[in-house]
This record gives structure tokens, C-alpha cells and sequence, in this order.
């Protein structure tokens, strides 16, 4: 058992409680990180339910949830999630439906219908295609002249025969947590990888996927909140490292004028309702951003509540039909880490115990990657309970660090996305759930 992580000082910037009246929300997850941070930045002002098919999900160790109900599985059963969702929000009432993670998709294609019953902001389904598939954003890029690194597109095993520059990485029209996303560094890894995708039945001819040579810069991501197309709030930053899947498990917040205004252009040309992020690599020598994936949610956004927006609250006002003033320009500088995410990185990487050990060390003191930073998810002076998910799993690692895989495998697993969900999706038909969600 490892000792209790530190008491954590007061915060450095106290962020300022959302606007306008209280709210009654509904999660429709409560595993992934979007929604523990979702969950720090709305609750304890606005009244939070969670539905997740995992009972243990992490948002369910919150005081600042109040109800937790277990649903169906969004992409296994997408037609049992629908009718589940439609019978609570005809029992509860609440103001708001917020998808925190890859629910958007499904939601997208019923916004309508949902929308008889609660205040609810995504784009129309033809957006959301467009968004979510790596391969149709990355022709959007081209058609709007916004820059990505070289890139190419195939859709079957032959097409992967020819001269290619290495490194490069081989993307999935869909995938989450960076688990359709492949870096090879050369011939053989891409001839391995290309059977094992077409064994799988994927590289099928009817899925594009993307070939892209790696991006120059510093990686970085920006974050934003529409309202039918304008540009209501928007936060950026650099990532000072990654964690399993590419994700930055520590940010700083950063400014990059180029980029605001090319996310304003992108969400204008949709006219885009709702959150959307988007990962980029940002020269700091030529100012050019290099744009290489978006996700069409609100994602990680304590960073950008403690720079000064708080994402989640827009978001929420939007989804009312408020008139939402722009927000400003967020600050510069301000860093923060996920502990948790970067000790779960170190095990999935083959870190023994006595370097989990070292990093606990380190997180504990508040040096290195930790110094003058605060932490996204361990945040006992906003939420009492967040220390239990940290304990629990510090503790399942230091006695068996390669449990991270397992750990890993079933939380992507819980919400991700893949190409066989969205088929079943697509699948659907609106005007059967007309009557689910009312007249």
C-alpha cells in the first residue's frame, strides 16, 4: 500500500464559479478523463448525474456527482442506449444532456430527438462524419487550406505498396485513445501491420485510412465551444509529455493566435454546435501549426478552467439556447499534469516497481515534471473522493505493474469508437426512435 499523496496547496488561481443559474446535467459517461474533468469544472455549482455501463466507473467516486445509474453500452447496444436515455430524461427532467466522450457520434445522428426532452449542443450528422473520420478531416484541411503534415490516403493492402518515407504513421478512419493510430518506422513494421489490419477486416476498400509522414513542432492541442458555428471559447496548449495513445498527460497553457483563427474557420465552414478539439504540433521558429487529428467533444479541460475559461460551463449555456458572450483569451503558463495517467503510462511501458516508486517520490515532493503544476485529477480541495481512484490504482501497480495494459484495455474499451460501432450507427434509422423520444 502505498503512503496517502500529498496534502496539495491552495490553488495558485482560484477559477471563478460558472454563471447564471444552476443546472441539472446528465454525463452520458462517467469512465473516461473528459469526464472527471467535466465533473471538477461544472460540479459543486450545477447538479451532475452520471450514466456509464461500468459500475465502477471513476466518475462514480465523486462528491460531486449526485446520482450514478448504470446504462447500456453506447456502442455494443447503441438502439438499448437511445431508449434508455429517452426513458430518463422523460423521468428526470434535466436541463442538460453533456457527452463527454465518443457519445457525441451516436448523439449527433438523434440531436433532434433529444433535444425534444433536454437542452443538448452537437453539429448535425454530416459535420460529426466529417470530424470524426481522420480521413474526411483531413481532406477538409486541404479544402480550406489549412496546414497537416504530407498525407496520403488508401483504402486496401495494396495500396500500401509502394515507395513510402519512414517514419510514418498509419491512421483508422475511427479509432480512440490513439488505438487506430500507428507508428512505423519501416517497411517490414508497415507490411506487418498491413496484414494484421486486412486479417482483422480492416483495409477493406471501403474505409479510407491515412498515411501521414510525422508533423514538426511541439505538440499541442486546442480546445473550443461553438455556438451554430461561432466561435464562443477557446483554450490551447503545449504538451510537456505524453501518455498511452499520444495524449499529453502534462499540459502548459499556451496562446497561438494562427490557431484560433484557423479553429474559428473550421467551425464557421460547419457551422459547428458544440465542443471540438483538435491536436496540432506548433513551430515555435516559423509560428506554423500543423493540424493532424480533431475530436468532436469537449475533451480534458481543467487546464483551460485554471487558464481562465471553463469550457464545459459554455458548453452547457449553449446546449440551453443562451446568448453566450465570447470568453476571453485564456492565460499563458499555467501547468498541470495527470499523476495518475503518467504512473498508468510508466507501467504500460515496462516500468518495474522501483521507478513507479521514484515517481510517486517525485510527484509527492512537487519537483521536476510536478514543480509549480497543479494536478488534473487528484484535486482534494475540490472534490474530497478524487484521492481513491490514485490509491487504488497506485496500489494494483506497485504490486503488478503490468496490470496498466489490462487497465488501459478496459477503460478504452468502455467508451471508445470503433469502425464496427459506427456502422452499426449509420445503421439506424431517425424516424424509428421519432416516437421513443416523444412528439
Amino acid at each position: 500500500m502505498i503512503a496517502q499523496p500529498p496534502d496539495f496547496p491552495p490553488a495558485p488561481h482560484i477559477p471563478t464559479p460558472p454563471q447564471g443559474r444552476p443546472l441539472k446535467i446528465l454525463f452520458t459517461e462517467g469512465t473516461s478523463l473528459s469526464a472527471r474533468h467535466s465533473l471538477y469544472t461544472l460540479g459543486g455549482f450545477h447538479t451532475i448525474d452520471i450514466l456509464d455501463p461500468n459500475p465502477l466507473c471513476q466518475c462514480r467516486f465523486s462528491s460531486l456527482r449526485r446520482r450514478f445509474t448504470r446504462s447500456p453500452h453506447y456502442a455494443k447496444d447503441p438502439e438499448g442506449f437511445l431508449r434508455f436515455l429517452a426513458d430518463i430524461l422523460k423521468r428526470e427532467k434535466y436541463d442538460v444532456v453533456m457527452p463527454t466522450h465518443e457519445q457525441v457520434y451516436l448523439l449527433s445522428k438523434f440531436r433532434d430527438q433529444v433535444g425534444r426532452l433536454s437542452g443538448i449542443a452537437l453539429p448535425d450528422f454530416a459535420a460529426m462524419e466529417t470530424m470524426q473520420n481522420k480521413a474526411h478531416f483531413a481532406q477538409l484541411l486541404t479544402q480550406l487550406d489549412l496546414p497537416q503534415p504530407e498525407t496520403h490516403y488508401v483504402r486496401t493492402r495494396a495500396d500500401l505498396d509502394r515507395a513510402w518515407t519512414f517514419p510514418l504513421y498509419l491512421k483508422l478512419a475511427h479509432s480512440t485513445a490513439g488505438m487506430g493510430v500507428f507508428r512505423l518506422e519501416n517497411e517490414q513494421e508497415l507490411k506487418a501491420k498491413a496484414a494484421e489490419l486486412e486479417a482483422g477486416g480492416l483495409l477493406n476498400s471501403v474505409a479510407e485510412a491515412v498515411v501521414q509522414q510525422p508533423a514538426r513542432g511541439n505538440q499541442a492541442t486546442v480546445q473550443a465551444v461553438f455556438d451554430h458555428g461561432r466561435l464562443v471559447g477557446t483554450h490551447s496548449f503545449d504538451a510537456r509529455k505524453l501518455g498511452v495513445g499520444g495524449m499529453s498527460s502534462a499540459r502548459t497553457s499556451a496562446d497561438h493566435p494562427i490557431v484560433r483563427e484557423h479553429v474559428a474557420k473550421l467551425g464557421a465552414h460547419l457551422a459547428w454546435h458544440g465542443a471540438m478539439f483538435i491536436d496540432y504540433f506548433y513551430d515555435y521558429s516559423t509560428g506554423r501549426p500543423e493540424y493532424i487529428e480533431c475530436n468532436p467533444r469537449v475533451g480534458e479541460t481543467v487546464n483551460a478552467w485554471l487558464s481562465g475559461v471553463n469550457l464545459p460551463d459554455l458548453l452547457a449555456r449553449v446546449s440551453l439556447g443562451e446568448e453566450v458572450p465570447t470568453a476571453p483569451t485564456t492565460r499563458s503558463g499555467v501547468r498541470t499534469q495527470s499523476f495518475l495517467m503518467i504512473l498508468i503510462t510508466a507501467a504500460y511501458d515496462g516500468a518495474g516497481r522501483s521507478e513507479l516508486l521514484r515517481e510517486i517520490k517525485f510527484f509527492r515532493r512537487g519537483e521536476g515534471l510536478y514543480a509549480n503544476a497543479q494536478d488534473e485529477l487528484t484535486r482534494p480541495y475540490d472534490d474530497r473522493l478524487s484521492r481513491l481512484p490514485l490509491v487504488w490504482v497506485s496500489t494494483q501497480l506497485l504490486a503488478w505493474p503490468r496490470l496498466a495494459k489490462n487497465i488501459v484495455a478496459s477503460t478504452i474499451e468502455n467508451y471508445s469508437l470503433p469502425e464496427s460501432a459506427t456502422e452499426r450507427v449509420r445503421a439506424l434509422r431517425v424516424e424509428d426512435f421519432d416516437g421513443v423520444f416523444g412528439p
